[in-house]
């Protein structure tokens, strides 16, 4: 999953980078007619690469987040059960030694 995702992002990279040296070798020739057309779909890709790629940090932390809360229950639960194990040797150990 996050290898096909990283084939993406980088093939939309790829194409914002021809996109701008389009432009770029557009300008240096003095050909203005595409260059808005070519911006307008560098611009978008831009936004949707950012914004995607926002929702999939977000969507990451979400799930790192839910991810933690279960593992600090369980260390908690094991954390008690723990104190009650030694708590009762701890009885135990001074029942014998009395």
């Amino acid at each position: 999953m996050l290898e096909q995702q990283y084939l993406k992002d980088n093939s939309e990279l790829n194409e914002i980078e021809k996109l701008s040296k389009q432009i770029s070798d557009l300008i240096n020739l003095g050909d203005y007619s595409l260059i808005e057309d070519l911006d307008r779909t560098r611009l978008e890709l831009i936004k949707n690469f950012k914004d995607r790629n926002n929702k999939n940090f977000q969507s990451l932390v979400k799930k790192l987040s839910l991810k933690n809360t279960e593992n600090i229950i369980q260390i908690e639960s094991k954390l008690i059960s723990l104190k009650d194990e030694k708590s009762k040797f701890i009885k135990r150990f001074k029942a014998y030694n009395y």
